[in-house]
């Protein structure tokens, strides 16, 4: 799941930086803006919840 969530995390996270670019190289769109810009927190989020599972998954076989 870690890593599903970390190339989750990365292709969401390349299409929003894309997309945040393309906003300001082309015409302004504030929608646009927006829904990148809250893509990009999105797989933040997502590639944060990855090392964390990550991290516990170490710390679990450690404990074992």
């Amino acid at each position: 799941m870690d890593r599903f969530l970390l190339i989750f995390g990365i292709v969401v996270f390349a299409i929003s930086l894309i997309f945040l670019i393309m906003n300001f190289i082309g015409e302004y769109d504030g929608l646009t803006l927006i829904v990148s810009i809250f893509g990009m927190l999105n797989a933040s989020v997502a590639m944060g919840v990855s090392e964390i599972i990550s991290t516990v998954k170490d710390l679990k076989s450690k404990l074992e």
